[in-house]
């Protein structure tokens, strides 16, 4: 799991998985095509819709999205984006991404 999770922010680089990444930029749109508050309040209030109505799985997938809006909110402008695809890891000691099955960083800079 991405080190988003920590209550430690202000510290990048931010590190989100593919989905949730698509999720929060999506919501992020729809804030600057007139939908009311900021994106991450937006998915702050699915998780509580989601868990009233006892939708634990909806609601852990709108946490995640609600944490990573909140990072990156928190992070000082400029700072980088790693945005993992499916079975990727990032490793915060040697700072890269780790492909699946395969133990090799991935190198490219597409995603920084």
């Amino acid at each position: 799991m991405p080190n988003n999770q920590d209550d430690d922010l202000n510290e990048g680089p931010v590190v989100v998985r593919r989905p949730v990444y698509d999720a929060g930029m999506k919501l992020e749109d729809e804030v600057k095509a007139g939908a009311s508050g900021p994106a991450f309040e937006n998915a702050r209030a699915k998780v509580h819709e989601c868990q009233a109505a006892g939708d634990t799985a909806d609601a852990a997938w709108w946490e995640e999205i609600f944490r990573f809006l909140m990072w990156r909110e928190s992070v000082a402008a400029g700072t980088e984006t790693i945005i993992l695809e499916d079975g990727e890891t990032y490793d915060y000691e040697n700072e890269e991404v780790i492909r699946p099955g395969l133990n090799q960083p991935r190198n490219d800079r597409e995603n920084r």
